[in-house]
């Protein structure tokens, strides 16, 4: 089973600005709080391996979690981090979901990378873990776009091609498992 965590809330999230894998910002109290609830969420979980987005804000939900699982190990992947927007870090969101989050075959606006790209990156991580860890406990903490990625990848592609019905709250856990 794969245990996926988006990191607690940061000010970007509050003030609803884009923030990609190519920007490194923490997470805010509120953010904190949200990550000591999905710690105890989960304490009573036994995670055979945890992989978490390098990432300060990601890093700072983990920290959490990992009170109530010290002895398991941590292991840090680049293929968890978000997508990487480049110059659209820091810009308001609204308006740049439909041109960021829907698949097409030629894609709308200039970005760091494309969404093909972040999808083959993020599966090859679950192919790996899948591998693996197969019959395992997993935990992944990463970010938004990362649990749309697991999401496509486990669900399928959405029938509209809109990505942002597969987002999570901050600080949501959603379950995953291999066939």
């Amino acid at each position: 089973m794969i245990y996926f965590v988006r990191h607690g809330k940061t000010d970007y999230n509050e003030k609803n600005l884009l923030s990609g894998g190519d920007l490194d910002i923490p997470i805010n109290e509120e953010g904190k709080k949200q990550a000591k609830i999905t710690a105890k969420l989960l304490k009573n979980v036994k995670f055979d391996v945890i992989f978490c987005s390098p990432l300060i804000r990601a890093k700072e939900t983990c920290e959490e979690i990992l009170k109530f699982h010290k002895n398991v190990q941590v292991y840090f992947d680049e293929r968890i981090v978000e997508l990487k927007l480049g110059k659209l870090n820091g810009e308001f969101a609204q308006g740049y979901d439909e041109l960021l989050w829907k698949i097409d075959e030629k894609p709308k606006m200039k970005v760091k990378e494309t969404l093909s790209e972040f999808y083959d990156r993020c599966a090859s991580f679950l192919n790996e873990v899948r591998e693996k860890y197969r019959d395992k406990n997993v935990l992944v903490v990463a970010h938004n776009g990362v649990g749309a990625m697991f999401k496509w990848y486990f669900y399928g592609e959405p029938k509209d091609k809109d990505l942002t019905n597969y987002f999570s709250y901050n600080c949501e856990i959603v379950k995953f498992k291999f066939n």
